[in-house]
């Protein structure tokens, strides 16, 4: 007898296709809902990271707006640099600006920096009025070629500061272009030293020429310094202070926006807020607006130590 062999019909076939390709529809989107919500964490992940590099970077910049030395209660500046923007009694401002019509204010800071080197001094003679550093450490304020870059500096001794402006360095030798006030590292008064005072800004600019890529730089004034790119992708970049007013230790005035600060504002800031947007490359956020970028407000609080420390004194 022989065997009767049966095979699939065509209805079995037309539903074994349509049960394939709906589970392949499936399976493809649950694939694309998965790449795109990696590629929205990737972004976001970045965006933190550009914040929290900015955060880092500024950090300890804002923190010694103000230093003058271990003894800034008790200071003093040489006339010429009582105005901005190397005052080291107000250490901050700046000024409106736009670009690329975003408008936002270009913040300048002023502080000796002891992050860069700090100048032991040997001697001080009263005959030329010159600081002897110890061998190599005139180095922190010239170039590789020798030139002077560094024309402002802070000498101090815990006991006493201030500010003077170098007229040149001959040697191991600093020679300021006035008096200084008072004898330094002479009988039993404490090791004394010299820092560089820098003034800084931060300000927008565009990214490496592209005009699509707004970047936030760090810039020096009044030295050869390349401008640092702090962050990119910048869509919003707004600075506040919050102020001590009545000189009791606490911010009583928070949130000040900058451009209504006035006069003695500036001594009695204690906290420094930088509201900082980013946006990402296009494309991170499938089918989103604005070709699919992703954007962030982050918020970044400082505060400036020594203004503090200068508040108590």
């Amino acid at each position: 007898m022989k065997s009767r062999q049966t095979g699939s019909g065509l209805v079995e076939l037309m539903i074994s296709l349509v049960l394939g390709l709906l589970i392949s529809a499936l399976a493809m989107q649950m694939f694309m809902t998965s790449r795109a919500s990696v590629s929205t964490q990737e972004a976001l992940s970045f965006l933190q990271e550009s914040a929290r590099y900015a955060s880092y970077r500024l950090q300890p910049m804002m923190r010694n707006i103000g230093y003058a030395g271990c003894a800034s209660n008790n200071l003093y500046i040489d006339p010429d640099l009582k105005n901005p923007p190397y005052s080291i009694e107000f250490p901050m401002g700046g000024k409106e600006r736009t670009h690329r019509g975003l408008s936002y204010w270009e913040m300048t800071f002023v502080f000796a920096d002891k992050e860069a080197g700090r100048a032991p001094l040997e001697s001080i003679s009263d005959e030329d009025n010159s600081l002897s550093l110890k061998s190599g450490y005139e180095k922190i304020f010239l170039n590789e070629a020798g030139n002077l870059v560094e024309k402002v500096a802070s000498l101090s001794d815990c006991l006493n500061s201030e500010v003077f402006i170098i007229d040149k360095i001959v040697g191991g030798s600093i020679y300021p272009d006035s008096s200084l006030s008072r004898l330094y590292n002479s009988g039993s008064s404490p090791v004394s030293y010299v820092y560089p005072v820098k003034v800084w800004t931060l300000r927008l600019n565009d990214q490496g020429g592209n005009e699509e890529i707004r970047s936030l730089y760090l810039d020096r004034v009044g030295a050869d310094f390349a401008a640092e790119e702090i962050v990119s992708g910048v869509t919003g970049f707004v600075i506040t202070f919050s102020l001590d007013t009545d000189g009791d230790g606490k911010v009583d005035t928070p949130n000040k926006a900058a451009n209504s600060m006035t006069g003695d504002d500036w001594q009695k800031v204690r906290r420094i807020e930088l509201a900082l947007t980013l946006q990402s490359q296009p494309g991170a956020v499938s089918g989103g607006p604005n070709q699919g970028r992703l954007e962030r407000t982050f918020n970044l609080t400082f505060t400036p130590r020594n203004l503090q420390l200068a508040g108590e004194g």
